[in-house]
């Protein structure tokens, strides 16, 4: 009898979670309750990511709010991205001011060992060149595989002002798009008041597209500098290549370097090749 009863009160317990599951059902899906339905649809499509443009149409204030903070996002983002690719700025600049200062030591010492060397070959006597002694032929030699090494150093310190430059480009371009972003973002607010006191704003819809454009835009410029040291390392290669093409055929023959009358360097120039 108990066992009986208790079976009895568990079909009726099933029972009637069905029928308040089936109930609730019906008080969502019907035409009093819309808005409910709706507002609860949009909060969910917002938070899980999920938000569909037929849900825009159904309530322009949550679309407008989401995309407010869709734009929150990205400007945080878009700080990281400048940010970090300030840090790497900085890098780039102090190894493009070595390479230059190489180059230029380079060049100060070459056109030294020219003036020497000329000397030398007229009083045909020795001569001291960057802390040795040298016989004319020996200087000469030595001169040779300088000015051989002279085209490499040019084509490094073309390779890091162009980097320079293109990390500049870059940076600005990051700027713009930030402060695309900011007045996006900061305008949306009054869009909202509008629209939730029932004015009309004028085309919602353009203003909504306008902010998917953006947002698709500096979404892709985001995710192409995730990985800033891979960007760099692409960048680097693809400048190197390009100036390693432009190079060929550039350099002067050595002997008609070396016979063409020589400029004076300054003093600090040969001071600073010693």
């Amino acid at each position: 009898m108990v066992l009986a009863t208790l079976k009895l009160m568990c079909r009726s317990y099933r029972l009637f979670s069905a029928a308040l599951v089936v109930t609730t059902a019906v008080w969502i899906l019907s035409s009093s309750t819309l808005w409910r339905s709706g507002v609860v649809a949009d909060f969910f499509l917002r938070y899980l990511g999920s938000w569909q443009e037929r849900t825009c149409e159904r309530n322009k204030e949550a679309c407008l709010m989401a995309k407010q903070a869709q734009l929150d996002a990205l400007h945080t983002e878009l700080s990281r991205a400048v940010n970090a690719l300030a840090d790497q700025k900085g890098k780039i600049a102090r190894d493009l001011g070595d390479r230059q200062r190489d180059l230029a030591t380079h060049t100060a010492l070459l056109e030294e060992g020219r003036q020497l060397y000329g000397r030398s070959v007229e009083f045909k006597s020795i001569v001291r060149f960057a802390g040795r002694d040298y016989a004319s032929d020996a200087l000469k030699r030595r001169l040779e595989a300088l000015y051989r090494q002279g085209p490499s150093l040019q084509a490094l310190v073309k390779q890091a002002k162009a980097l320079d430059e293109a990390v500049d480009r870059k940076l600005n371009d990051l700027l713009v798009k930030k402060s695309n972003v900011r007045a996006a973002r900061d305008i949306l607010p009054s869009q909202i008041e509008l629209v939730r006191a029932n004015m009309n704003i004028g085309d919602i819809d353009a203003i909504l597209r306008d902010v998917t454009k953006l947002s698709d835009t500096v979404k892709a410029t985001v995710r192409e500098l995730e990985d800033i040291s891979g960007w760099l390392t692409t960048t680097r290669e693809l400048l190197k290549r390009k100036i390693e093409a432009d190079r060929s055929g550039q350099q002067t023959d050595f002997g008609q370097w070396l016979n063409t009358a020589p400029t004076a360097p300054s003093v600090a120039a040969r001071d600073e090749a010693r």
